[in-house]
């Protein structure tokens, strides 16, 4: 539940009083007059932060969520996220470069894991390479990245960073992911992967709803498909 009228200056003077320590989830969800100011915040008191939902904030931009997953200097870490939603904010905002930051930082102990494993933070990794290369993995377990610009390029990166975590996947009205992205998702992820949402995703066809890799043994679900079905639509 929102209150009204909180903003950047608020949630910084909330989060100070608060012990960083045993600040493990923020929902700041619906708080429209929210800006980049407030990943700055967050990021300096969230050092044990495991969730954050920010849906809806539509005045967050791309380049400050990138830098919010992206090691600095004399800045903590990035958080180790296991639940991890950006969904209704500005679709253009929230991009392949953004998932794949998140990913990383996701999934490593510490940042001298990533530079002891030779992974420079860009967006030139393979992402095959990082199945082998990656040591002391964890994860995201729970992504919802709904009315985004994301592409296969974060199908990718979550197949490789989060193999052993990824539990949920929501990528409804996401039109840039394809039948072959998920795909190769579902093949790439363990069993443990038990739910993806593809509301408004009119681009998923047959081809992979017919033909991925669980389809036989069962344990997945797909929420929110339409299907021709005698010249009309029905839900599957």
């Amino acid at each position: 539940k929102s209150i009204e009228s909180v903003d950047d200056e608020v949630v910084e003077i909330i989060l100070n009083s608060i012990d960083e320590a045993s600040l493990e989830g923020i929902d700041l969800s619906s708080n429209t007059q929210l800006t980049d100011e407030v990943l700055s915040s967050i990021r300096r008191r969230g050092t044990n932060l495991r969730s954050l939902q920010l849906i809806g904030l539509r005045n967050l931009s791309a380049i400050a969520l990138e830098a919010f997953f992206t090691p600095i200097d004399d800045m903590p870490s990035p958080p180790m996220l296991r639940k991890l939603d950006l969904s209704h904010c500005s679709r253009d905002e929230i991009n392949d470069a953004v998932v794949m930051l998140a990913a990383k930082a996701s999934s490593f102990r510490s940042l001298a894991d990533a530079v002891n494993s030779e992974i420079e933070i860009s967006s030139s990794v393979n992402p095959e390479n990082l199945v082998s290369e990656i040591t002391n993995s964890l994860g995201l377990v729970h992504v919802n990245v709904c009315g985004s610009s994301i592409s296969d390029k974060s199908m990718e990166m979550l197949s490789a960073t989060c193999k052993s975590s990824l539990e949920e996947l929501d990528i409804g009205f996401c039109a840039s992911v394809s039948d072959k992205g998920l795909g190769y998702l579902v093949s790439k992820v363990g069993r443990q992967l038990s739910k993806i949402h593809v509301w408004g995703c009119a681009q998923i066809t047959e081809d992979f709803l017919d033909g991925h890799d669980r389809l036989d043994e069962g344990g997945l679900e797909i929420v929110g498909v339409w299907m021709k079905n005698g010249g009309g639509r029905s839900l599957r």
